[in-house]
């Protein structure tokens, strides 16, 4: 009886088997289903606190109370930056240009405009006021690196930039003296002041990040780095400007001008990426008010004449072709606020940076010159005064056209995006030869008169109010012809080519030689390869490999060198 009631439960056992077997792999089957839901789930939720990261950032920053961390509080390096570093990625940080650098701007072009002063008062432009023009914009230059790095809301920044505001200040008052006179000692202590305080304040920044160390590779580590590299270059900067003033002879004295300058100038994005919105904001907001400053020059001028007399339509509209020819040159001027930052020649490499703030700086004495030429030229029409037109015609004419070609140096010193199909291509192509012939026409034209040749184009200079109206036309044509891109852009994304499923294909496109990645597109594409896995396995880290510092050295480059590589992008999503 026994032996039968086990051979059936055997039987039933072996029956129930596969039932099991099956339910076991249904509940198998069921538990892999939800933990791939939850592994998609936390990858998901990582993307979204990845993506939040940013804002919380600049919420927290925008939020925080201004005496939050105290009065002299720890240098903060600011959200983008971290971001840059970190992992690539690029917002609209805080607001790009504070009250306080808007004041160190308006001082720096005071100091401008007293060069271009001094220019007017000679004449002409000698080697001096280069260089007293070229150690206001290095002083310029370093505070605004410091500025679009960190945060200069606390007490220490702010005493350095009003310390910094009185030195240019008071030194702006000797640029109308000579190279060997007492105010180039004047402008000698005012730079090795400004490079003094500007060590101390990297001092401070390096003794708040000392105990970061080099082997996570951390931002924190980027910036005492950049912090020893400033506090080496300034005490060399310092100690050659003390040198100047100490043992110098004044024949020699401009030998110590451009070494103090050259040793001032800073490899461009080098071991720390700057904020580049808000270095974009500052370099146009020190030339709007540059022609600002130039306007208000000219109107100065012309009122001292129009208290005795009324003025007429004549001179109205010599004052009005004015305006509308430094708003033309407004115009003109490279906006990179909407240029794709992956296409700037900041973020393509160190001698693309280069040459771009060599451009820059061209832009600005230029522009500088042609203010000086405008005063002299506004003096003698409404004087009547036929001594001063020679040189006030040759410096309008001569720094308009040295305007106009170092705009187009700096258009061509950004990558350009052609469209691959041959027609759009071709029309892009001849927009942007038009442009630069036109340019460079004009150019000449206006460098002819300068020097007093040119055949019947002397007949253009022969009266004031009508040499204003030729180049305010000359302008003008640039200006329209300098829209061309934008409307073939919209004509061709508007009309039938533009609505294929190859829509506006484009591969980028630099003129100069040095508009190249500083790497190959495989390490770039090796490296973004290897941080997906690393993401996609959860091991990555704070760690980066070593070409690692090339993302921080250029945030956009890696992009950049991938749409080279795939040699077309959609533009609509550029």
């Amino acid at each position: 009886m026994s032996s039968t009631q086990s051979d059936e439960n055997s039987e039933k056992t072996k029956k129930d088997i596969p039932y099991y077997k099956k339910e076991v792999k249904k509940e198998k089957a069921g538990k892999r289903k939800l933990f791939l839901s939850l592994v998609k789930l936390a990858e998901e939720l990582k993307r979204v606190r990845k993506n939040t990261a940013g804002l919380e950032e600049n919420a927290q920053y925008r939020n925080q109370a201004w005496y939050e961390g105290g009065l002299w509080r720890a240098p903060q390096v600011l959200p983008e930056v971290k971001r840059n570093v970190a992992d690539n990625q690029r917002a609209r940080p805080r607001e790009a240009i504070s009250l306080s650098d808007m004041f160190l701007n308006l001082v720096i072009v005071t100091g401008f405009t007293r060069v271009g002063l001094a220019i007017t008062n000679t004449g002409h432009v000698e080697m001096d006021h280069v260089l007293y023009f070229a150690v206001f914009w290095v002083i310029w230059c370093k505070e605004t690196a410091y500025a679009t790095r960190f945060d200069t809301t606390d007490l220490s920044a702010q005493f350095e930039t009003l310390l910094a505001c009185f030195a240019v200040l008071f030194a702006s008052l000797s640029v109308s003296l000579p190279m060997s006179s007492d105010g180039a000692v004047r402008i000698m202590i005012m730079a090795a002041f400004c490079s003094s305080m500007h060590l101390c304040l990297m001092g401070r920044v390096l003794w708040w990040y000392k105990d970061a160390q080099s082997s996570d590779n951390s931002v924190e580590y980027h910036v005492k780095q950049y912090a020893l590299y400033n506090i080496i270059m300034n005490f060399m900067e310092t100690a050659a400007w003390i040198t100047g003033i100490t043992y110098v002879i004044p024949a020699h004295r401009w030998i110590v001008f451009l070494v103090g300058v050259i040793l001032a100038l800073r490899i461009p994005r080098s071991i720390l990426s700057n904020d580049f919105h808000a270095a974009n904001s500052q370099r146009g907001v020190l030339f709007i008010l540059l022609l600002g400053f130039m306007l208000q020059s000219v109107v100065v001028v012309a009122t001292e004449f129009f208290v005795y007399d009324t003025p007429d339509w004549r001179q109205y509209s010599y004052i009005g072709s004015t305006c509308l020819l430094l708003f033309c040159i407004k115009l003109l001027y490279c906006d990179d606020a909407n240029t794709l930052a992956s296409d700037h020649a900041l973020l393509v490499n160190r001698a693309a940076a280069a040459f771009f703030n060599i451009g820059q700086f061209a832009l600005l004495f230029t522009t500088t010159i042609l203010g000086s030429g405008l005063n002299l030229l506004t003096h003698s029409y409404l004087a009547a005064t036929a001594a001063l037109p020679g040189n006030a015609k040759s410096l309008v004419c001569s720094g308009f056209a040295a305007v106009l070609l170092s705009t187009l140096f700096i258009k061509s010193m950004h990558l350009k995006r052609v469209p691959i199909a041959p027609a759009q291509r071709a029309l892009f192509v001849g927009a942007y030869v038009i442009q630069a012939l036109a340019t460079i026409a004009v150019a000449g034209i206006a460098l002819l008169m300068s020097f007093g040749e040119g055949g019947y184009l002397q007949i253009l200079i022969q009266n004031d109010v009508e040499l204003m109206w030729v180049l305010c036309g000359f302008a003008v044509l640039l200006v329209v012809l300098s829209w061309l891109d934008e409307g073939l852009e919209l004509a061709l994304q508007g009309g039938e080519e533009g609505n294929g499923e190859n829509a506006f294909l484009v591969s980028p496109f630099g003129f100069w030689w040095c508009l190249h990645p500083a790497v190959s597109p495989e390490e770039i594409l090796a490296e973004e390869a290897a941080n997906a896995a690393a993401i996609s396995s959860n091991t990555l880290n704070a760690k980066h490999s070593s070409s690692g510092r090339l993302s921080e050295f250029s945030p956009l480059l890696g992009e950049s060198v991938a749409q080279m590589k795939l040699s077309s992008v959609d533009l609509g999503n550029v």
